[in-house]
């Protein structure tokens, strides 16, 4: 069973994240399989993230390429109570009324420099303004088909172009992952770069 390897960094309010499962570290084109196809793995990463001990966050991985998939799956959690805010439940309308019935959508950003997961308000009784209160308070189906969408969004997007993939949420009060082309809004420094063998 799956379990995680913690390593708190010199930033207050940051965490550091590796997933083991039989003493193995899990890689990276193996967290993209489970979120896409294991429901019991979605189901503990959300828990997982569920738990964490803060109100809000932000949640970064490193860059990946194709050549880099192998490597361990790794991420942080920087401590984010500004993002604890009223939701703007308009944010992406536009895209929401194209599919009235789906639990989460995939598009480009305006700049067209970023693919963005975002999960649909379900009912009027559910908003998500950051991924803690996502993780907390979605429907389980919506959770599940949350995470199998990255999976395959990152699948797709994976090249030898690299691909930050982040929650930021500062600019715009909904929930949204981000497929960057850039570290855009990347606050973890060590995540900015490629790996050496990996920089151009």
């Amino acid at each position: 069973m799956w379990k995680l390897q913690q390593e708190s960094l010199s930033e207050p309010g940051m965490l550091s994240f590796q997933i083991v499962d039989d003493s193995q570290v899990v890689g990276f084109a193996d967290v993209l399989e489970l979120w896409q196809e294991d429901t019991e793995f979605r189901l503990w990463f959300t828990e997982m993230l569920a738990a964490l001990p803060f109100t809000a966050f932000r949640w970064e991985t490193p860059p990946v390429t194709a050549s880099t998939l192998s490597r361990p799956f790794e991420f942080v959690v920087l401590d984010s109570p500004v993002l604890d805010r009223r939701v703007d439940r308009g944010a992406f309308a536009e895209h929401f009324s194209i599919v009235p019935h789906k639990a989460v959508v995939s598009f480009s950003n305006l700049g067209r420099d970023a693919i963005l997961v975002v999960p649909c308000p379900v009912s009027a009784e559910l908003d998500y303004c950051h991924l803690a209160d996502f993780v907390r308070r979605a429907p389980q189906a919506q959770v599940l088909e949350f995470w199998k969408t990255i999976g395959s969004v990152v699948q797709e997007r994976v090249s030898e172009q690299p691909v930050w993939l982040s929650t930021a949420g500062a600019g715009v009060a909904w929930l949204h992952v981000r497929l960057d082309d850039r570290p855009k809004y990347y606050r973890y420094q060590a995540y900015r770069t490629l790996p050496t063998s990996e920089s151009k």
